[in-house]
């Protein structure tokens, strides 16, 4: 009787929905709203360490999110965190600081 008993059990949860054993619901986290980006234009990058270096210098400072080294156009993508700005001045400083020099900055909101 127990084996007929355990058999029913097995068989009614096999053809249960899956929503028994899923993992609970967690509400959708909202993305962060999108802060600026800088794209700047830096000389002397030419290899894997040159963007090694930037990316762990600029990457510390408390304004930056995330760090993009595109070494075949000589750029650094910049993303800021929301509500956080990081001016030419110290960006110039930051990249110095890696040993690089800073051409330009261009400025834009991500979308």
């Amino acid at each position: 009787m127990k084996l007929i008993k355990t058999l029913a059990l097995a068989a009614a949860l096999s053809l249960a929905p899956a929503a028994w054993h899923a993992a609970p619901e967690t509400p959708a986290m909202a993305e962060p709203a999108p802060g600026e980006i800088l794209m700047a234009n830096v000389n002397g990058l030419v290899c894997d360490f040159c963007a090694q270096s930037i990316r762990k210098i600029v990457g510390k400072d408390d304004a930056v999110q995330k760090v993009h080294v595109d070494l075949s156009k000589g750029q650094v993508r910049v993303d800021l965190k929301p509500g956080k700005s990081l001016d030419d001045a110290a960006l110039e400083k930051l990249i110095r600081k890696a040993g690089y020099s800073l051409v330009s900055v261009d400025r834009n909101v991500a979308k």
